[in-house]
């Protein structure tokens, strides 16, 4: 069985300037809820438990801040992005105060919207991967010992690990998105001397730009429109401990040359505080996917910011490369979610361990963890070929297939989606809107496939 579709509630009296973002949304595989009536919200979001809640500010009867609160109350950990028809700084600073992860513009494309939306699932996820790390272990114990794998360029990052940790040098940690760079910068600070100290961990595209300065070095009471207290930010937090800038490529060039200064000197200064400098002893590990010749060329990145943070460079190989690091981890991952969860050790079968070293993992380590996860919780193999047929389906050069396996995967995966669509359009006497609500599909997106797949009106 293939993952459930992620769940988005709009909440907007006005949901016609909306209509555009729910035909993306629908297009990429979200499923849609509605609700125009800020007084009955709160209880479709009850019911229906989304992923994502798309909240406006601006609505008749309970505003969305008001209403941000409430289902902020309900559930910690929902992701909310609110909506305005207008920028407002007020605003954004209230709304982040009261809980909300991210703030857009009606006015924006429909994709900006939409990126806003994965950034902060992605986030989420790897906050929820952190409680789920502690959970398997005491925070305190996280070690070396985690770092799964046999393979002889594991053995390397192992013997790499150990000398950064014995160090007080800067790390930089890169690697394809999943590689498990947020697990090796936790084992690089609890296997050193400052394991008893704060781990720091900030995902850096997740922190509107307008509030990072104030995230990385705190703020002083009255130093911006909605500073009420004295807030002390993740370095001054971090004590003698590690600061860990997980995508650090996504960090504001107005603040990299603020972030210098302080790896340099130990040196900084809280928003609104100057002429009071603080001091910081922690250690600063680096971690980003981007391609840093690149992000320097653009001009998005400091050379000299990444010279500092670079003085021990780990590059994490993806799991494609790691010989039958795959099996290894698999039957890890299938111990530890049978563990967690109470359920029944699932020996997995030859069959299955030879579709997972012919896949390409294009989600690496993690993409596997959350695998085997479905597979302890269904009881069933059969989710390793659905994930990787679903993955085949989105893949635009097959890559994530081995040439043996792809071509009959291929078939199979269209053979099965236009019998699915034609059975649809039979249900509803060749209605096409109907059958794209039921689809949960666009009106566009069902007539694209009809064209691809030669269904021609049915009824």
């Amino acid at each position: 069985m293939a993952s459930p579709r992620k769940k988005v509630l709009i909440v907007d009296d006005k949901l016609e300037s909306l209509w555009s973002c729910c035909d993306l949304l629908q297009e990429r595989g979200y499923e849609i809820v509605t609700c125009t009536d800020s007084n009955a919200a709160l209880r479709i979001f009850t019911d229906e438990r989304p992923d994502v809640v798309l909240l406006d500010v601006m609505m008749p009867g309970k505003d969305g801040l008001e209403l941000l609160q409430a289902i902020r109350a309900k559930d910690s950990q929902v992701c909310i992005v609110m909506l305005s028809a207008y920028g407002d700084a007020k605003t954004v600073v209230s709304a982040m105060k009261m809980g909300a992860d991210n703030f857009a513009e009606k006015s924006l494309d429909p994709e900006k919207i939409l990126i806003v939306i994965e950034k902060e699932l992605k986030r989420k996820e790897m906050e929820a991967e952190l409680v789920a790390l502690r959970a398997e272990k005491r925070l305190g114990e996280v070690g070396i010992d985690q770092v799964i794998g046999e393979s002889e360029s594991m053995q390397q990052v192992k013997k790499r690990i150990v000398e950064c940790a014995k160090s007080d040098s800067t790390v930089l940690l890169t690697g394809e998105p999943g590689v498990g760079k947020d697990l090796l910068a936790g084992v690089i600070h609890y296997e050193s001397s400052r394991r008893d100290e704060p781990f720091q961990h900030l995902f850096c595209p997740g922190i509107p730009e307008t509030l990072f300065q104030s995230e990385l070095f705190g703020h002083e009471r009255g130093s911006f429109t909605g500073a009420f207290r004295t807030r002390s930010g993740r370095i001054e937090a971090a004590g003698d401990g590690t600061v860990f800038l997980n995508e650090f490529v996504e960090i504001p060039s107005s603040v990299q040359a603020s972030l210098l200064l302080v790896i340099e000197t130990g040196t900084f200064t809280r928003v609104g505080g100057e002429g009071r400098v603080l001091t910081t002893k922690a250690r600063f590990i680096g971690a980003t996917n981007a391609n840093l010749a690149k992000a320097l060329a653009a001009g998005k990145l400091r050379e000299d910011l990444l010279f500092r943070l670079k003085e021990e460079w780990i590059e994490l190989p993806p799991l494609r490369q790691r010989d039958d690091d795959v099996v290894i981890l698999a039957r890890h991952f299938v111990r530890v979610w049978a563990r967690r969860f109470n359920r029944p050790e699932i020996k997995l079968s030859d069959e299955s361990l030879e579709l997972l070293r012919q896949y390409n993992w294009p989600g690496n380590v993690r993409e596997l963890r959350h695998m085997m996860r479905r597979v302890v919780m269904t009881s069933s193999e059969d989710v390793i070929l659905s994930d990787i047929l679903l993955s085949r389906r989105h893949s635009q050069d097959g890559s994530h297939l081995s040439s043996r396996a792809a071509g009959s995967l291929k078939a199979r995966l269209r053979a099965a989606e236009r019998d699915f669509i034609a059975d649809a359009l039979r249900h509803f006497n060749g209605n096409r809107r109907k059958t794209a609500r039921y689809l949960q599909i666009s009106y566009r997106g069902l007539l694209a496939k009809m064209k691809a797949y030669g269904l021609r009106e049915m009824g």
